[in-house]
């Protein structure tokens, strides 16, 4: 992959505030063109290792049901932002998904919003 689209998933990366979570999918979605959520998932994979900070909070990434995907590392780093897991491991993706990037920084970088591509705007929660 190339490391043009790993800087893009990055972009978006940095965009997901502090306590709250965005799919891999959805990071796709924002970074636009080709970007897959399989290649969001290698872009993570670079940052994990690391240390001792990482650039990008790659901790904000997690599966489409809710969960983390890479251990309990990651979940203990969402637990210190405030963000909850049930005893199953899953997160309300209600109270703690990411809503997308700011519309007027999605247009000026080049990106998109999750609006543009589900306008009711509807995020599936597990709970």
């Amino acid at each position: 992959m190339s490391e043009a689209i790993f800087h893009r998933i990055y972009d978006v990366v940095r965009q997901i505030p502090h306590g709250r979570v965005a799919s891999y999918g959805q990071v796709a979605t924002v970074a636009g063109g080709s970007v897959t959520a399989r290649q969001v998932g290698d872009a993570m994979a670079a940052l994990r290792d690391h240390h001792p900070q990482p650039p990008v909070p790659w901790q904000r990434v997690i599966n489409a049901q809710g969960k983390v995907s890479t251990g309990p590392r990651q979940q203990e780093l969402l637990e210190a932002e405030g963000v909850l897991f049930n005893a199953k491991g899953h997160t309300d993706l209600h109270r703690f998904g990411w809503q997308g990037p700011d519309a007027a920084w999605a247009a000026a970088n080049d990106f998109h919003t999750l609006e543009d591509q589900n306008p009711s705007n509807q995020q599936l929660g597990l709970f």
